[in-house]
């Protein structure tokens, strides 16, 4: 299993509009392997908000494949020229344990 954290920095007062564009269908939830995608919203920090978009893949192909498609490229398409966007960077990592809540 494969965590991808795209970590994008914007300008107070435009992350949850921000992260709006997540909120629909990009084709991500349909290539092989995707499990979930989750966003996250951190508070405010020296007029900076911070924005977690976690993709969770069963495997590292499945997210080149991901990486790789159309699909991307046309939900991509014109995300670096955002005015708000102040950064990004993207980290994966693979999962060793998991826990679950014991019953």
């Amino acid at each position: 299993m494969l965590v991808v954290t795209n970590t994008i920095k914007v300008k107070e007062g435009h992350g949850a509009a921000m992260a709006q564009r997540f909120a629909g269908s990009g084709g991500v939830q349909d290539m092989p392997g995707f499990v979930r995608m989750e966003v996250w919203h951190g508070s405010a920090k020296e007029g900076v908000e911070e924005l977690k978009i976690c993709t969770v893949w069963e495997n590292e192909e499945s997210f080149k494949g991901w990486t790789s498609s159309e699909s991307f490229k046309q939900s991509h398409r014109g995300a670096g020229g955002s005015d708000v966007i102040l950064g990004a960077s993207l980290d994966k990592y693979e999962l060793l344990i998991s826990r679950t809540p014991e019953k």
